[in-house]
């Protein structure tokens, strides 16, 4: 992924339904704030975990949760501890970016932090996770105790969905080459169910073969003669469009 991309990056993931993205320029241009932890470089540079998090505490803004990051030259539950030890209230979180060499059981790993910061009375501290992770190994890692994740990789080197624009119509005339359906279409999507099915265009609307609702066109004018026609939602509005028909899939 390259860095010029992450704006557009960062507006897919809101819009999908993350919480919130990093990078500045992808923040600005959806209207939110920026959200993100300190980096591994932070406490390299100060050659001392407690000298890091201290001058994060003192010189960042109050309104940044205080997430300290626990895994850069101690043990996960050594540096959890020492960070929780010397922020104490003011300590929001601590996030661990065990890297893949070091991880072994990372669901393991993270009840361990848990149940170590808790019988000392930090029970109000966070666990933030990061490093590879994607839509598999999230669901375990919430089952261990961890409650805020950074994605990347799994988002920007996403799986790509294979397709091509083929000629179908021309000229009210169907044509298609072999192995393509002729005819312009319309797709129809039920708003109760989400079932989708493809007619050609001009064919009446059809009830949902599924619950018997009215389906709803899915291919509407955007632009028309270099013009655009379509009023444009704002990200927050598609986002909560993508989050209700969530509510309705089984994933």
């Amino acid at each position: 992924m390259h860095p010029v991309l992450s704006p557009m990056i960062d507006r897919a993931a809101y819009i999908g339904g993350f919480d919130g993205v990093s990078s500045l320029t992808g923040a600005k241009l959806l209207g939110v704030k920026p959200s993100g932890t300190m980096p591994h470089a932070l406490i390299i540079v100060f050659g001392d975990q407690v000298k890091a998090w201290k001058a994060f505490d003192e010189v960042i803004s109050a309104d940044v949760p205080r997430v300290a990051l626990v895994d850069t030259y101690y043990d996960e539950k050594m540096e959890a501890i020492m960070a929780a030890e010397t922020l104490k209230e003011r300590l929001f979180g601590v996030r661990l970016d065990t890297p893949a060499s070091r991880k072994g059981n990372f669901a393991e790993l993270i009840r361990e932090v848990r149940w170590e910061l808790d019988i000392r009375g930090f029970d109000h501290v966070k666990i933030f996770v990061s490093g590879g992770l994607n839509e598999e190994n999230i669901p375990e890692l919430i089952e261990a105790g961890a409650e805020a994740f950074g994605v990347g990789t799994s988002v920007s080197n996403a799986p790509t969905i294979d397709f091509a624009l083929d000629i179908v119509e021309m000229d009210g005339k169907l044509c298609a080459k072999r192995g393509k359906m002729g005819g312009r279409k319309q797709v129809w999507r039920c708003p109760k169910c989400l079932t989708d099915i493809v007619l050609l265009v001009g064919k009446p609307r059809p009830k949902c073969p599924q619950c018997g609702s009215e389906m709803e066109e899915m291919l509407k004018p955007l632009i028309k003669n270099g013009k655009i026609v379509a009023e444009l939602p704002k990200p927050d509005k598609i986002r909560q469009y993508v989050l209700k028909q969530l509510e309705k899939l089984q994933l």
